[in-house]
């Protein structure tokens, strides 16, 4: 399985921003993703860092579809648009 490897964190004013490096099959994928204050809340309520929020997400991600098919540059909360059952399985992931 692809191993995610969370990089360099930013705060915004209303996010994080992390630059994620996703490691599968011999090739390197390189992500830059936001996390809105609002998804980091209901996804682990404050229980966990930001940056393992954004692991689980990938984790999760990586779980439905392949890696070459993650988007370069998203926000978190464009997952649930693909994906409606993540707001009740990635905080399972964290």
């Amino acid at each position: 399985m692809a191993e995610v490897e969370v990089g360099t964190e930013t705060e915004n004013a209303a996010s994080w921003s992390y630059d994620v490096s996703v490691f599968d099959a011999g090739r390197v994928r390189r992500h830059t993703v936001t996390l809105s204050y609002q998804d980091y809340d209901l996804w682990c309520r404050g229980r966990v860092s930001p940056s393992r929020v954004v692991e689980a997400a990938f984790r999760f991600l990586l779980q439905n579809e392949p890696a070459e098919e993650i988007a370069v540059r998203f926000d978190c909360s464009v997952i649930r648009r693909h994906f409606p059952a993540v707001d009740v399985e990635l905080p399972k992931l964290v």
